[in-house]
């Protein structure tokens, strides 16, 4: 779910060029006020201190905000639940396939930017006693207020619309090894009013450099009854494992079928089939429904030219940390319709 999600993205020319004005010059409002203003843009402090939690949907990923501010994700569909995370003050910690972690750098400080924002119905509240006020900005004929922080690794900035203070873009820039220079932005789409709040409909995230993506939010719910350690809890629901030399069974969490190829989601990790012994390019028996394939097996991704008319393999997952099986034929059509998530599906050494 994680990660990429936060990272597709680029809008290099979405505004025209800015021009900074001093704050003194053009705004005489203080930090606090144009905060107050911005929570008032919202619904106002009563409306948000009614809120408890809610939640949004986006694809299979379900997000969660308590008012205690904490980010609870899950991602999958009922009843399957393959990934956890949850971002809290201190710490943000995943468990993916019941593989557990602690992220750092600069995913630790997106996911905290991200939970501080969105506990805060998307308001500035989280944030108001580490505001720094950069002035007004131009965009045309529009003019956003910049305000600026810091959080873990990140220098994060907000532009609140000059007229009616809501937020329309929030900036993440850090340093990644990786990638070197980085740079996220979020721009806000339309602001719906759920039981007299105002939250943004949609996002536009974008990795300065690349493509972004629009995410689109769905089936909002505020004040849910949930378990009372429903944000403290990293359980997953992916079925059941065993694992022997030379084999290994488990269940299915997702199939699809589509282009004369069926791809199978499995609830094995690389740590279940090194504890197998499987090694990469050896020939494996795989069995599912009535069916029994021989399939070739890569410890991590598949080479290119493995791939085409007839092939029959498995990968690790490029998005997770599950291995999935790739059958590339026209005939596995009648096998794609007979699966269901946490059907029984077994590989082992031929």
């Amino acid at each position: 779910m994680a990660w990429h999600r936060f990272q597709n993205f680029s809008i290099a020319s979405l505004f025209l060029l800015t021009s900074v004005l001093p704050s003194h010059s053009q705004s005489e409002l203080s930090v606090k006020e144009i905060v107050e203003k911005n929570i008032q843009a919202v619904g106002g402090k009563e409306a948000l201190s009614r809120v408890q939690n809610y939640s949004f949907k986006y694809g299979s990923v379900t997000y969660y905000m308590s008012a205690a501010g904490v980010m609870k994700l899950t991602d999958g569909k009922e009843p399957i639940i393959t990934e956890v995370i949850i971002a809290s003050k201190d710490k943000v910690r995943r468990n993916c396939f019941n593989k557990m972690s602690d992220l750092a750098g600069i995913q630790k400080s997106m996911y905290q930017s991200l939970s501080k924002l969105r506990c805060g119905l998307y308001t500035l509240v989280n944030f108001k006693d580490q505001l720094i006020l950069k002035g007004l900005k131009s965009y045309g004929a529009e003019k956003h207020y910049a305000l600026a922080t810091k959080v873990g690794d990140l220098d994060v900035e907000f532009y609140l619309d000059a007229a009616d203070f809501r937020l329309r873009r929030a900036v993440f820039k850090g340093f990644n090894p990786s990638l070197e220079k980085y740079e996220v932005n979020h721009d806000f789409g339309p602001y719906q009013e759920i039981n007299g709040l105002k939250i943004p409909s949609s996002w536009f995230a974008s990795l300065v450099g690349t493509r972004g993506s629009n995410f689109e939010i769905s089936e909002v719910k505020l004040n849910q009854p949930l378990e009372k350690d429903f944000f403290f809890k990293l359980e997953v629901n992916v079925g059941k494992v065993n694992v022997t030399n030379g084999e290994v069974s488990g269940n299915i969490v997702s199939s699809s079928y589509r282009r004369n190829m069926l791809i199978i989601a499995t609830n094995w990790t690389d740590e279940c089939l090194r504890r197998a012994g499987f090694k990469t390019n050896e020939k494996l028996t795989l069995q599912i429904a009535d069916q029994e394939l021989e399939i070739d097996f890569y410890e991590a991704q598949f080479p290119r030219e493995s791939v085409g008319p007839g092939s029959r393999l498995m990968a690790l997952n490029p998005e997770s940390e599950n291995y999935l099986v790739y059958l590339i034929s026209p005939e596995y059509q009648k096998l794609a319709e007979k699966l269901e998530v946490l059907l029984p599906i077994r590989v082992r050494r031929k």
